[in-house]
């Protein structure tokens, strides 16, 4: 009895349903339904701030959202299936079945040839083509790791400073007109923080110069950074170029600043370049004034010089990859996988021109711990090239340059790929348990164990090009490249850095000034003017050197 009740009252519900006997009036609810969705749109949009973009399969999503918002609320005031939200149904399953039809025909599945045209890259035989610009002098010896650690023992000199603000880590490699720069500004700690400096805003960015670790500046500004990542509510640089473009997708944030110092923040649009949703790639940038909020778009062709990055890091490398995954079509991947060529498991910046490159080395898929060449991408108008050098891989390299110095337990940074005497070569920084970095090495790609490592840049690359000599590798002439003079001292003079006694001096004759650290030698602290004295350094055509062999000729110890 009990049943046949339970079933009387589900079907009289059913019945009522069908015949409306309850719910709105299909036109008042459908007007309700609306004024409820577009308050929810209206504020989901002011938090969320999505990107409206057709070719952007998260805003076709949202979409979706919204229209599924007031398909059940029309369908519940309404307690049927009105011709309206019926409508606003089969719209949802259309969408997202096209959208998934049309990101299967923008598939590398599909598009596996495309892809790999997408990037136009240059293969070259000849090394020093494209490294023929990066000398000794130029090398960045300041990685990212580093940069960050020196830059936090600027923000401890301003009193109160550190209270209220960080400093981010992003640490921009940027070129100017004179040097190479690592660059970051400060941020807010917390939305509390936030609130107490929104008006005066951020007052300084870190500038770090990658070629000498004792060149670090905390630059304080006139008027402060307003529209930061670290900012809330209208301040935040997101949310304030979102308000403006809200068509365009954004990627990679940067900061950079100008060849006079001034900062800004530089915003890469992409869009899809590979059937519908495939294939996205940087079409220009958007760049804001950090202070005023003012802000311009700027195309491919019209980008001010002064900007390094305008690729993202993380599309080009994507880029490089399909361009060896799909040498021979999609089926290759799968069977046989004949002539796939990867990047290996790392990248690093170096700058070439005044422009910002990224580099990695290129393996067979399946291969071990060497490489074939190199890939080698400009960040501004990805320009890429294939450069065929066989050898070891990056992560071998650190190995090597590890092994020189293992009873000291130092670890290497991630090379940088340079030219040393026309052959390829990478150079590490090695650190101590502090992260500090203690000496450098050159690790010959070809054949890595050669290794040359030294306290000073200079004195690791000497070590470097004698083991190429002692190897036959190379014809140096040491006349060129390793000086040895002989000469009377004329003036002498001694300093203290970093703990360490340096000696400064000017020999007869000799336009340089010779620095010499006391680790050269135990005759520096006895020398003094008039003494006969020989130098071994390396030719750098620079005013200073630093020595790699002291000899006072009138001791013997």
């Amino acid at each position: 009895m009990q049943d046949n009740q339970t079933e009387f009252n589900f079907e009289d519900l059913k019945n009522s349903f069908t015949n409306n006997k309850i719910g709105m009036k299909p036109m008042k609810a459908h007007l309700i339904a609306l004024i409820v969705t577009g308050i929810l749109w209206v504020g989901i949009d002011y938090v969320t701030l999505p990107v409206y973009n057709l070719r952007s399969m998260s805003s076709i999503f949202f979409v979706c959202f919204i229209l599924g918002i007031f398909t059940f609320i029309d369908t519940l005031l309404s307690a049927r299936f009105t011709i309206v939200n019926k409508l606003t149904g089969s719209l949802i399953v259309l969408l997202i079945g096209s959208s998934f039809a049309l990101s299967l025909f923008s598939s590398e599945m599909i598009r596996s040839q495309a892809y790999r045209d997408q990037i136009n890259i240059v293969e070259v035989s000849d090394f020093n083509k494209e490294f023929e610009t990066i000398t000794i002098d130029n090398i960045p010896i300041v990685d990212h790791e580093t940069a960050i650690r020196l830059g936090d023992k600027q923000i401890g000199k301003q009193a109160g400073l550190g209270s209220q603000f960080s400093i981010s880590n992003e640490y921009t490699l940027i070129s100017t007109n004179e040097d190479l720069l690592r660059v970051s500004p400060l941020q807010h700690q917390d939305i509390f923080k936030w609130i107490q400096n929104k008006d005066e805003g951020i007052p300084a960015y870190i500038k770090v110069n990658v070629k000498d670790p004792n060149d670090v500046e905390m630059v304080m500004l006139d008027e402060g950074i307003v529209y930061s990542p670290s900012s809330f509510f209208s301040q935040n640089l997101f949310r304030h170029i979102r308000f403006t473009y809200r068509t365009d997708i954004l990627s990679d944030y940067s900061f950079e600043i100008d060849d006079e110092g001034n900062p800004y923040w530089v915003v890469s649009v992409i869009e899809p370049q590979i059937g519908w949703f495939g294939g996205m790639d940087a079409t220009g940038v958007i760049v804001v004034d950090p202070f005023t909020g003012e802000m311009n778009k700027y195309g491919m062709d019209d980008i001010p010089e002064w900007i390094d990055r305008v690729q993202p890091t993380n599309i080009a490398w994507s880029q490089i990859d399909n361009w060896g995954y799909y040498v021979n079509g999609i089926i290759n991947t799968f069977l046989g996988q004949k002539d796939m060529i990867q990047t290996t498991d790392g990248y690093n910046y170096i700058n070439i021109d005044g422009e910002t490159h990224i580099f990695s080395g290129l393996t067979s898929v399946g291969a071990d711990q060497s490489i074939n060449g190199f890939a080698l991408i400009n960040l501004r108008d990805k320009s890429a090239s294939y450069i065929k050098v066989g050898g070891a891989d990056e992560y071998s390299a650190m190995a090597s340059a590890e092994g020189q110095v293992q009873h000291l337990q130092y670890s290497a940074t991630f090379p940088i790929l340079l030219s040393a005497n026309g052959r390829a070569t990478y150079f590490v920084a090695l650190k101590d348990a502090e992260h500090l970095v203690k000496m450098y090495a050159f690790v010959d790609v070809s054949d890595y164990s050669i290794v040359g490592v030294g306290d000073t840049v200079d004195k690791a690359y000497s070590d470097h090009l004698k083991k190429l000599k002692d190897a036959n590798k190379v014809d140096i002439n040491d006349d060129s490249i390793i000086k040895t003079i002989k000469g009377t001292i004329t003036s002498i003079d001694v300093a203290i850095s970093e703990g360490y006694s340096v000696y400064y001096m000017q020999v007869e004759n000799q336009d340089q000034l010779f620095v010499l650290p006391i680790s050269l030698s135990s005759e520096l602290p006895l020398s003094k003017i008039g003494d006969i004295v020989e130098i071994e350094y390396l030719d750098n055509d620079e005013s200073i050197v630093v020595g790699n062999i002291f000899d006072n000729l009138g001791y013997d110890y």
